[in-house]
């Protein structure tokens, strides 16, 4: 955004507000840094002292917005209030944390930003059995990084498959086998009740729904994420599941702007990577005084899971429809979601298929 932003203006006067330590990287790298040997230091690609000096910004690291007076134009933070032309809310989201019992529930682990991977890392004994309550996108992601990098991977999910809210049963029943392979445990259809200290440590003992009992090292929680609305809510700004926006990423307050995992855009939540740069370059021209709408490429998504490759591109959650195979052969598989309508709605791609990617995105994404 910022990018963005210093492009378009080279005199604009650039103020970035920060809780985090200000370097820029790679989200998305998070759940495949352990088998690219990353440290949180390596993740950094630009340090913050690099960015502010190229950017020409202000920064204020290691404050916490804390509200915003909208009829003052100031957003109130805990080195003092920053007044603003135009303020751009990019406030993420937040992990979703569902009642465990057990006296080590606390303990559980989302990573979701750099400072969470740090303590991962930290904490993450040589060759440990690690915990994973989910197998939607991260989860699985992470328990292939885990398993292709020398540790024990377990993990529970109420759906019987996983990433069974984005791919087709089949495809699930791939993931799940292929992972196997190489040293996840799943225990699918059950559900985390309680996480408490081994005795006798170190460690952790999670109970599951059925009564099974887990040792582990260590204990992921990938859940799942929430947008983080509550700045924004406080602030008398329209919410939903998001902090809604129109189509060139303005809130209900026309001063006002939220981008990324916060931001409820016409279509619902985008919280991948190409929809935030393809918001953040419209927002930008926009917050700059020159309206533009958001044009938003097809949302398809590279799941890094190395043993199962898999590209796809997610239907509307509100859609109705049904999964159809189109190929199965030793170079993969290839899966469209097709509506009531008879319209090709989404796709999944596994192995050497995933090189269609481009094909499905101007096949599919008409409609998606």
């Amino acid at each position: 955004m910022l990018r963005e932003l210093r492009r378009l203006s080279p005199e604009a006067r650039l103020t970035m507000v920060t809780l985090e330590d200000g370097h820029f990287y790679s989200k998305p790298a998070l759940s495949t840094a352990l088998a690219k040997g990353k440290t949180a230091e390596t993740l950094v690609t630009s340090p913050a002292e690099k960015m502010i000096a190229q950017l020409k910004l202000d920064a204020r690291i290691g404050r916490e917005a804390e509200a915003i007076d909208r009829a003052g134009k100031a957003l109130c933070t805990t080195g003092g209030p920053i007044p603003y032309d135009a303020l751009i809310l990019a406030t993420g989201a937040v992990p979703i944390r569902p009642p465990i019992a057990g006296d080590a529930a606390h303990r559980a682990i989302c990573v979701n930003q750099l400072g969470h991977y740090e303590r991962f890392r930290r904490e993450l004994p040589e060759g440990g059995t690690v915990l994973i309550m989910g197998a939607g996108l991260v989860g699985t992601e992470f328990a292939n990084d885990l398993a292709t990098s020398g540790f024990t991977p377990v993990v529970v999910d109420m759906l019987a498959m996983p990433l069974g809210r984005l791919v087709p049963a089949t495809v699930g029943q791939k993931v799940r086998d292929r992972l196997a392979m190489a040293g996840v445990t799943w225990h699918l259809g059950r559900k985390v009740v309680a996480i408490d200290y081994r005795q006798p440590g170190p460690g952790y003992s999670a109970t599951l729904d059925d009564g099974t009992q887990i040792a582990a090292d260590l204990v992921l929680s990938a859940v799942g994420l929430a947008p983080d609305i509550a700045l924004a809510r406080e602030a008398g700004l329209d919410t939903g599941a998001g902090i809604k926006v129109d189509d060139c990423g303005r809130t209900s307050d026309p001063h006002i702007f939220a981008l990324g995992d916060c931001a409820q855009y016409q279509h619902g939540l985008s919280a991948y990577v190409m929809p935030i740069m393809s918001a953040a370059r419209a927002i930008a021209a926009t917050a700059l005084g020159t309206p533009t709408s958001i044009r938003f490429p097809p949302l398809s998504v590279q799941v890094k899971t190395t043993l199962l490759p898999i590209n796809l591109l997610p239907p509307p959650s509100s859609v109705e429809g049904v999964w159809t195979l189109l190929e199965d052969d030793a170079e993969g598989s290839c899966h469209v979601y097709v509506d009531a309508a008879g319209r090709e709605r989404g796709y999944v791609l596994t192995e050497n298929k995933c090189g269609q990617r481009t094909q499905m995105d101007l096949r599919v994404g008409e409609f998606a």
